[in-house]
């Protein structure tokens, strides 16, 4: 193997690397999003209203 292939491995498994994270954080990152605003727009679990009823 030479130093060319070697450093052409590496930069292919690196890119590689960094589009599967790239996407995985998107998705989980839309998807904490999601439940973040699903919890703004339900006022059942705001925990500030149920300490003003009791």
């Amino acid at each position: 193997m030479t130093w060319e292939l070697l450093w052409k491995v590496v930069l292919v498994s690196t890119i590689g690397l960094f589009a599967l994270m790239s996407l995985f954080v998107t998705f989980l990152g839309a998807r904490d999003i999601k439940r973040l605003i699903r919890k703004l727009e339900d006022p059942t679990e705001d925990p500030q209203q149920d300490s003003h009823h009791g």
